[in-house]
């Protein structure tokens, strides 16, 4: 839904109450999600979410002196584990990059044109 309706978001991608709302009745309209039934809030925290974990793989895949493959990640061996430690604490200060050491992210192509 973001994807299609992102160019509502205007400067920062802040969307507005009634965009969350929105987006909520579409994903109640659609195919029965997982979990709780979505609300305008639930929405707005993903996206919340998605947004901060497209930030740490983007700074990933365009950091000097790391190679990001978008199926596997930073694909750190035990060669590369003490400057992939060095790097996740002093350049990214972001816990959340860990997870990508040797896995990609599904999402981050089909969001580099939104974000």
């Amino acid at each position: 839904y973001i994807a299609d309706k992102h160019s509502k978001a205007g400067d920062g991608m802040n969307f507005t109450r009634t965009f969350w709302n929105n987006a909520a009745l579409h994903m109640a309209a659609g195919p029965v999600p997982e979990g709780a039934p979505k609300t305008a809030d639930s929405c707005q925290s993903k996206w919340s979410c998605i947004s901060t974990l497209f930030k740490v793989v983007d700074k990933l895949s365009n950091a000097s002196g790391v190679s990001y493959d978008f199926e596997k990640g930073a694909n750190i061996d035990d060669e590369g584990e003490t400057m992939w430690m060095d790097y996740i604490s002093v350049c990214i200060k972001n816990p959340d990059a860990k997870a990508f050491k040797k896995k990609g992210w599904l999402h981050f192509e089909k969001l580099q044109g939104v974000i």
